[in-house]
């Protein structure tokens, strides 16, 4: 096994990592765009060292969606939040992009309320600096995050290996499916387990639930079998886990997309909730902290896909907020219209405008069981947007052209982008921050945790393994990250514009 025992070896990485980083700080120092920020956490095989890796996301003058690893930090206790703010704020300091930040997308591997906090804390510098207010917060709710169910998934998995990994418990189990199938007939051919996930517990027992009661029944050792309340529950839990389907792989969908879908999930929540089962009204509880503190990032990002533009949001707030949706609406004018103001000044480039936006009529369309995309392909089919367009600013002129088809066709969003920079010079600038909003952590580090995690790289002391990671990366082009580490993160994205969800 190879092992980085020279002296001469190691002097060449620290080498290649200190020139490549005054590169790149030079390359960051001239470039137009802002950065969108990934945190994560890896913890190597031996559980020794966790790193913190910071990464950055940008689109370049050439329109190019580009991920560059800042740094890659071992953390003394994973716990300490103080500690990982105080790393976050010395980097961003470090790197000199305090006042070019958009985003900071973090790892819900240490999500707390104290993390949350903490970020907000954060003066990243006196010239440039964003307060705390102006940040929008979110945090995710996991697929597996329900701890009240641990018990249930526990048992389940425990009855799964009984009747599974033993000879013994092969054959009760197999005599449980004839009993059952003489009893009512069925047909039971897929009684194939999977433990990979919660959900995965959670399918393949309630699939084989009445096989598990009669199991009970004849079987005196099998003593896991859960009680008819617990079974309720975990009917209760898949339900809820089947709401994230559409979620589910968003870590390669753009965050223009990322909205919608967002959407639909909540509707199915809303759905859900009718039943009024403890875990769901436990899951729409942490989703409505979600969905206040991170759908208006997310919203303008799907505003500015020329496919979606303002319709989007209003489709998806006449789901989520029902009468309440035109308030909602006016109030993300507000917030539209003042982040574009913001870019305006930025830009030097703002002028004076009447109140604008301040009264949208929410459309009538019926939704029914479409998705919020399918109900948007029919508005835009009814040639609904032939009214003179009266407003004057850029923002305006943009939101007043007919949407651009769902054709289902890959839209290349950044290259409209890059023609129509000329016309939409201001909103240009903006699809160039918000479009580059990472979907998941899971696009941001590619091979890290191989690296971190592969023998030939053990012996190296913290130091060193930043200079592995961060040169590797800054001299090879990035490559697609097919894992799945995780779907949901939180989101803590500049402007001061969040409002709490049912108040």
């Amino acid at each position: 096994m190879f092992e980085f025992q020279s002296k001469d070896i190691l002097y060449y990485i620290h080498r290649i990592y200190d020139e490549e980083k005054e590169k790149l700080q030079l390359y960051f120092d001239k470039l137009a765009s802002k950065f969108n920020l990934t945190v994560s956490l890896w913890k190597n095989n031996s559980g020794k060292t966790t790193y913190c890796c910071l990464v950055s996301h940008f689109i370049d003058d050439g329109w190019e969606l580009k991920r560059k690893i800042l740094a890659l930090k071992a953390l003394e206790h994973i716990n300490d939040t103080k500690a990982l703010g105080e790393i976050i704020r010395s980097l961003v300091l470090e790197w000199n992009i305090s006042n070019k930040i958009c985003s900071i997308t973090v790892d819900n591997s240490f999500l707390n309320d104290s993390m949350i906090d903490q970020i907000k804390e954060i003066r990243l510098s006196d010239q440039g600096s964003v307060s705390s207010d102006h940040w929008f917060i979110s945090f995710t709710l996991l697929e597996d995050g329900f701890p009240e169910m641990d018990g249930i998934l526990f048992k389940l998995r425990k009855s799964i290996e009984y009747v599974t990994e033993t000879r013994h418990g092969k054959l009760k189990f197999q005599e449980a499916v004839d009993q059952v199938k003489l009893q009512d007939g069925k047909l039971w051919d897929d009684l194939s387990f999977r433990l990979e996930s919660g959900f995965d517990i959670l399918d393949s027992a309630l699939r084989s639930r009445e096989i598990f009661c009669k199991l009970e029944q004849i079987e005196e050792d099998f003593k896991l079998n859960p009680t008819m309340e617990e079974w309720e529950n975990a009917v209760a839990l898949q339900s809820c886990l089947k709401c994230f389907d559409d979620i589910k792989g968003t870590q390669c969908l753009p965050v223009s997309l990322y909205f919608p879908k967002l959407c639909d999930t909540y509707k199915k929540i809303l759905q859900l909730e009718k039943s009024s089962h403890s875990f769901v009204i436990l899951m729409k509880r942490k989703f409505d902290r979600y969905w206040s503190l991170c759908n208006l990032a997310l919203a303008v990002a799907s505003v500015l896909d020329p496919r979606l533009k303002f319709k989007i949001v209003e489709l998806s707030y006449r789901v989520i907020y029902g009468h309440d949706s035109k308030m909602r609406l006016n109030m993300f004018h507000k917030v539209l219209r003042d982040v574009y103001y913001e870019y305006a000044s930025e830009a030097k480039n703002l002028t004076t405008s009447a109140s604008v936006l301040d009264d949208f009529n929410c459309s009538t369309i019926g939704l029914g069981n479409d998705s919020i995309l399918d109900s948007l392909s029919k508005f835009a089919s009814a040639s609904n947007f032939n009214e003179e367009a009266s407003w004057k600013i850029e923002l305006e002129l943009y939101l007043d052209e007919p949407l651009l088809p769902m054709d289902g066709a890959c839209f290349d969003r950044l290259g409209w982008w890059c023609d129509k920079s000329q016309r939409f010079p201001i909103l240009a600038k903006m699809a160039q921050d918000f479009l580059a909003i990472p979907a998941s952590i899971s696009t941001s580090c590619s091979n890290i945790g191989t690296m971190i995690n592969n023998p030939a790289y053990s012996s190296l002391n913290p130091e060193s393994m930043e200079a592995l990671v961060c040169s590797e990366n800054w001299l090879e082009t990035p490559k697609e990250n097919d894992g799945d580490k995780g779907l949901y993160e939180i989101v803590i994205t500049r402007h001061p514009y969040s409002f709490p969800i049912g108040e």
